[in-house]
């Protein structure tokens, strides 16, 4: 015997070790990827093993045969069915945020009354299965120290669990998420049993029969026994019917279905489980039968359920004894914690919570985590309690067994849920009603204490039925007897709950919103229509319907958390957003207040406005948010579709020309990128808005194009067109062509299928085209002026030699001077018509881009700026300025002399029409770290510093007279570019502009191409 206070203190030390792993895990004291890993979710499924798998599953192989090994095929089964049941679950409990199997069915049926009584029904369900691991302690207590301590035992377990569970189980609403603690302590409690299972199988294998070869000597002597075993799965005597209730059990008890849905597990984690979950459960398998067989030998006369204490007792291993009693606390403890907690959840979500809406309008959050673990210390207690006020009769299985064939009356509604969408609520909730009066009156009643005076006729034929089926075994000498009490409740209740469900599900058809709900649940839909759906009008509305339920405190709390999540602004009016915004806000409340308390809250008073057509364009919307932002996962053709839904994405972002569709409703459907880049905003402050929400021009412009494109469709017409304007864009001139379509419907139910834009920028193309224009007028003027050249050079070259006939013939000095004087000045107009003509043929100026032309030699740079200070002061209708030179005749250029001089004209000719008449205009040149730098400025107006990074591009100018063309900078940049320098500038309104010119020092390291080679 082991002293009783060997165990309570084993007890604590192991509530202890669980409490540690479970705060190390929520603090992330372990690593997260060790916390998170997918092993973890199929050793937290382990929970399934409860002490009717750790000590009554060799009672059960005892009287049952190799019966007992569908409990365990049957979850295998499920998880072979993953891709059908576990994985579709999955998505619907993550896209719709649905934490128990009740918001499940609440959610499918819309109807809080299908939640309230899946909920309580669960509740009575597992009080028995609660109350069973409760027996089982104490029955260990009992077995390993004697009687008379194991109530006390039995009442601080409960009060521990109630302790832990309140703690981990029920957290505050600032941790809602992933519960890594209590999953961290279930895996590891799950790894405990196993290991201490598996030793005691070994050890009973090893001291009863000396190995492996004595218990096969043992086994051949009684070969009838070892028949006896299989004979009830050829008879099939509850094979089959424990098979199903086990299938179903895998994922419908309280605490499969928190593990797998609840906790957090993703689509790897539960891959991952579909085969680890298996060998788990057949590793904890393995040791049942060796269990037995030592017993059988060593213990006949005990009970089978304590074979897995007694055994290492009986063989002098009581630190293994020991180990066996922790193991099974640890199977006790972890279902009674998660089943705890399941239920407290579903209990407050769809029975306390609808019924106490006024309660919540102050300090929601502490409210509802305090009646949670109110709930959780009730449930505890309460299973205690049944097992206390329960007669110790019968297997520890049979509490496990009631259960497992109340929960399989979830199957054929949980079937509808994700195949059969005509399924409705009252055909469900019949059908579930149905099923719970079979169950109740095959099952349930036989548990319950008994009642002096009340002795139902269907127990008489249940015990008169088993009484019969325990005689017809033992005239067999089989000790695995006969006495199936599953089978007939199993399909007998199953049969009038389908069928129940099917006839008043077809003799009336679902609601539009169950249609809705059952679309979500069967398909890869996106979510709920927006024609259906009621949008708020804004985000202060939404938060006043909010309030309504939860208070304004917690209201904006929610409200707030949920716009950062989605990066939603508090004015934000658009239909998709708001859409979006009470969809979070629904999934963010479903783990609060349950799921349909939470759509309640969270949908406004009255539908969004707009007519059909207007719906269905904010529907398209919504569909391209969710797929854009890949919060839904779709697979076969639907992914197919999305995959060539993006591809055309993409095709479209990248065209050249912006593209605008404009809604039925007069909102921005879609914009590409070549639309962002033009009006200067993003693409999700656009879409869902009105055309008002676009800057300034486009605006008018597009609201213009698409008033045009709806009349032409209204008149007949298709509504297309194109118009080309001149605007300002951010203080640009753009030249735009505005092109516009009328859209065809794409549903009966739209009057219009809304319009199309594409913005086409003009501006290089017409910034060409008046550049080809400008070389034509130059190469006109150039052709004009050798013409002039020509006609005055012929009697200037007459006039010339006269005027030297003249002074070599005269006589007088003052007649030889006067012809000296004609001779100069006919130079000078040789020298002006020269310089003129040799100015005009840089008409071919190169345009930005067109490529570098020869160099023609060393250019000095004071003879260039005095040769295009002379041209500047040809024009006598500009004003005179006086242009102080200072270059040294040490900068000297590789280049071309005449496009030199046409970038310090067009230098100088900005200058000169900036500055006043009589200013001074300074052309400063140095040498400077090796290049040549020319400096022209001038005390003129100035450029304003919005326009100073622009005035380089084309048509850009800042002259107020029509003889601006935004043309000179830019040319004279190309040229200065092409002959491997810069031009910059720098400037202040009101104090004037300095343009500082620099070039590579002829003969310096840096050269051009041209002058490199």
């Amino acid at each position: 015997m082991i002293n009783v206070g060997v165990l309570l203190f084993a007890t604590v030390a192991w509530l202890a070790v669980l409490t540690a792993i479970a705060f190390a895990a929520q603090r992330e004291r372990i690593p997260r990827a060790l916390a998170r890993h997918p092993l973890v979710l199929a050793l937290s499924l382990g929970v399934y093993a409860s002490s009717w798998t750790y000590y009554g599953g060799v009672g059960f192989a005892q009287r049952h045969g190799l019966v007992f090994l569908a409990v365990y095929l049957g979850p295998t089964l499920a998880c072979i069915a993953t891709p059908l049941l576990w994985s579709r679950v999955l998505r619907i409990t993550r896209e719709q945020r649905l934490s128990s199997l009740a918001d499940l069915l609440a959610f499918r049926f819309q109807s809080p009354a299908a939640g309230a009584i899946v909920a309580a029904f669960s509740l009575v369900a597992s009080v028995p299965y609660v109350a069973q691991q409760f027996r089982a302690t104490e029955q260990s207590v009992r077995v390993l120290s004697g009687p008379g301590h194991e109530e006390a035992v039995g009442a601080v377990f409960c009060a521990l669990l109630a302790l832990f569970t309140a703690f981990f189980g029920a957290r505050p609403p600032a941790e809602r998420g992933r519960e890594d603690g209590l999953a961290a302590a279930v895996a590891f409690e799950s790894a405990a049993k196993l290991a201490v299972l598996a030793a005691v199988g070994l050890v009973a294998v090893l001291g009863a029969f000396g190995g492996a070869g004595g218990l096969a000597d043992w086994l051949g002597d009684r070969a009838g026994d070892v028949e006896a075993l299989a004979r009830p799965v050829r008879d099939d005597a509850g094979w089959t019917s424990m098979l199903v209730i086990s299938f179903a059990a895998a994922f419908l008890l309280p605490r499969q279905w928190h593990m797998a849905f609840a906790s957090g597990a993703g689509d790897r984690a539960l891959a991952t489980a579909a085969w680890a979950f298996p060998l788990f459960l057949l590793a904890l398998n393995l040791p049942v039968l060796p269990v037995l067989w030592a017993g059988t030998r060593i213990a006949p006369a005990e009970p089978a359920d304590s074979y897995v204490l007694l055994v290492p007792q009986l063989l002098d291993q009581r630190w293994l004894a020991l180990a066996a009693f922790i193991g099974g606390i640890s199977a006790a403890s972890a279902m009674v914690m998660v089943t705890a907690v399941a239920l407290a959840n579903d209990s407050a979500t769809h029975l306390l919570l609808p019924l106490a809406r006024r309660t919540l309008r102050r300090n929601v959050y502490a409210r509802v985590l305090w009646m949670r673990r109110g709930l959780l210390t009730a449930i505890l207690v309460g299973g205690w309690l049944f097992h206390r006020a329960q007669p110790n009769r019968g297997l520890l299985v049979e509490s496990g067994i009631v259960s497992f064939v109340a929960f399989a009356q979830f199957l054929p509604g949980l079937f509808a849920v994700l195949f059969w969408e005509r399924a409705t609520r009252a055909g469900f909730i019949a059908g579930l009603l149905a099923g719970i009066a079979t169950w109740t009156a095959t099952c349930l009643a036989p548990l319950l204490p008994e009642m002096t005076g009340v002795e139902p006729a269907w127990l008489d034929l249940l015990r008169s039925g088993a009484d019969h089926a325990r005689a017809a075994g033992a005239a067999r000498g089989s000790r695995a007897t006969l006495d199936d009490t599953w089978s007939l409740p199993t399909f007998v209740s199953l049969a009038v709950n389908g069928a129940t469900l099917a006839l008043v599900s077809l003799l009336r058809p679902p609601a539009n919103e169950e249609r809705e709900a059952a679309r979500l649940c069967r398909r890869r839909e996106i979510g709920p229509s927006v024609e259906r759906a009621t949008v708020p009008a804004s985000v202060s509305a939404l938060e006043e319907r909010l309030a309504r339920l939860l208070g304004r405190e917690a209201a904006g709390i929610e409200v707030t958390r949920a716009r950062i999540e989605l990066d939603i602004p508090r004015d934000e009016t658009r239909p998709t957003e708001l859409h979006a915004l009470q969809e979070r806000l629904h999934r963010n409340l479903s783990p609060l207040v349950g799921p349909v308390l939470a759509r309640t809250a969270a949908e406004a008073d009255a539908p969004a406005a707009g007519g059909a057509s207007g719906a269905l364009t904010e529907q398209l919307r919504w569909l391209e948010r969710r797929l854009a932002r890949g919060e839904t996962r779709l697979v076969g053709a639907a992914r197919e579709l999305d995959l060539l839904r993006r591809w055309l994405r993409s095709v479209l972002a990248q065209l050249p020309l912006g593209v605008c569709a404009v809604g039925s409703d007069g909102a921005i459907s879609l914009v590409n990128r070549r639309l962002e880049a033009l009006v200067g905003a993003e693409e999700r402050d656009l879409v869902g808005g009105p055309l008002d929400r676009l800057p300034a021009p486009f605006a008018e412009l597009f609201a213009r194009a698409v008033r045009a494109a709806s009349a032409g469709e209204s008149g007949g017409e298709s509504g297309a067109g194109a118009e080309e304007v001149e605007v300002r864009v951010a203080g640009r001139p753009r030249a735009l062509r505005v092109h516009r379509a009328a859209l065809d419907p794409l549903d009966r139910r739209a009057a219009s299928g809304g319009v199309v834009l594409l913005v086409e920028d003009r501006t290089e193309q017409r910034a060409l085209e008046v550049q080809l224009a400008h070389r034509d007028r130059l190469a006109q003027l150039g052709r004009l002026a050798a013409g002039v050249a020509h006609e005055v050079g012929n009697p200037l070259t007459g006039i010339a030699c006269l005027a030297q006939n003249l002074r070599a013939e005269a006589e007088s000095d003052e007649l030889r001077a006067r012809a000296g004087l004609i001779l100069g000045e006919a130079a000078r107009i040789e020298a002006i018509l020269r310089t003129l003509l040799d100015h005009a043929r840089t008409g071919a100026v190169p345009s930005p881009g067109e490529g570098r032309r020869a160099r023609v030699g060393r250019v000095p740079l004071a003879e260039v700026v005095a040769e295009a200070e002379r041209l500047i002061r040809l024009d006598r209708a500009a004003p005179r300025v006086h242009v102080e030179r200072s270059c040294p005749e040490s900068l000297v250029v590789i280049g071309d002399r005449r496009e030199l001089v046409q970038v310090f004209v067009n230098l100088l000719a900005n200058a000169r029409d900036a500055s006043e008449p009589g200013a001074t205009v300074a052309v400063r040149g140095r040498i400077e770290a090796g290049e040549i730098v020319v400096e022209v400025e001038d005390h003129g107006s100035g450029i304003p510093e919005e326009l100073l990074g622009e005035v380089l591009e084309p048509f850009v100018t800042t002259k107020r007279d029509p003889s601006g063309t935004g043309l000179g900078l830019p040319l004279s940049r190309s040229i200065v570019q092409d002959h491997g320098g810069t031009l910059t500038l720098r400037s202040a309104v009101g104090q004037g502009t300095t343009v500082v010119v620099r070039l590579p020092l002829a003969g310096a390291a840096r050269r051009g191409p041209e002058a490199e080679a």
